[in-house]
């Protein structure tokens, strides 16, 4: 497979999984992760009325907890989409670049499963491990980070190279 057919194939993966994850939250779990985060607000509240601190302590904690977990699962789709645009820029510069097709498949992967990496990391904070979701996500962001990177190095020493030539035939 192509650098070129990575990038598209992986942009438009990664594009559709944003769509599909996007629809799963809004249509499955936010509703219900609204009516926790009512109920945990709503105890909080009545006890912290009835003057039991402890227990209002408690369903606020969990109020927190719910909150930062939606916050954290609200992300998914937005970083599967960042990806996927990313690849917009790297798709374009591949046919340009007089690099070796081994190369620009290396960075082509590390954009794609940089992406991957992020929402599968954002997807592991929410379910079980917030330490190992938090790595997975830096990951992420460095594997994406690489890839775009490589190209862009590849990119200005492309033009470089090519701007001593055209002086060259100039002078």
């Amino acid at each position: 497979m192509t650098s070129q057919r990575i990038l598209f194939t992986g942009g438009l993966l990664l594009f559709l999984l944003s769509l599909a994850y996007g629809f799963f939250y809004d249509a499955f779990l936010l509703p219900a992760r609204h009516q926790s985060l009512l109920y945990n607000l709503d105890m909080a509240l009545n006890m912290a009325a009835k003057g039991d601190i402890a227990m209002s302590s408690a369903f606020a904690g969990q109020f927190a907890r719910e909150s930062g977990a939606g916050d954290l699962q609200a992300r998914i789709p937005l970083h599967l989409a960042l990806a996927g645009a990313m690849t917009a820029i790297p798709l374009w510069l591949t046919p340009r670049l007089a690099v070796s097709e081994r190369m620009k498949r290396i960075m082509a992967l590390f954009v794609v499963t940089g992406g991957l990496v992020l929402a599968a990391g954002d997807l592991a904070a929410v379910a079980a491990a917030p330490a190992a979701g938090r790595y997975l996500i830096l990951a992420g962001y460095a594997w994406l980070a690489l890839g775009l990177a490589g190209y862009l190095l590849y990119a200005g020493l492309f033009v470089w190279l090519h701007e001593e030539e055209r002086h060259a035939k100039r002078g």
